[in-house]
């Protein structure tokens, strides 16, 4: 019995042409979530890169630790303890590393 109620209901559905339009409506539905997602990862790739890089840590025990950290080319060794935060040096600047020659390659790198 169930399936002569879908079957007439179906049948009704597309008589009425209401079988499409809801398609239709689905379809643009889809369509927008997908674009949503689709621009909310678009906008992910173009953030500029993370300025601030823990490069190393220790623990010292006791929830203590150093650890270097980089914000741009700036280095800092930094002491932590369960109720502070301290900077311990300033360390030199990072490189910003090998500078590229017209021929395309860094120095000295390979072309002899």
């Amino acid at each position: 019995m169930n399936t002569e109620i879908t079957s007439r209901t179906s049948i009704r559905l597309v008589r009425d042409g209401a079988g499409p339009r809801r398609f239709a409506k689905t379809l643009g539905q889809a369509r927008r979530v997908l674009g949503f997602f689709w621009r909310g990862m678009v906008r992910r790739a173009r953030r500029a890169p993370k300025t601030l890089v823990l490069l190393e840590s220790s623990a010292l025990g006791d929830r203590r630790f150093a650890a270097v950290v980089q914000f741009e080319r700036q280095r800092f060794l930094i002491g932590s303890s369960p109720s502070s935060v301290s900077l311990l040096a300033r360390l030199p600047d990072a490189d910003p590393g090998p500078k590229i020659e017209e021929g395309g390659s860094a120095p000295g790198g390979g072309k002899q």
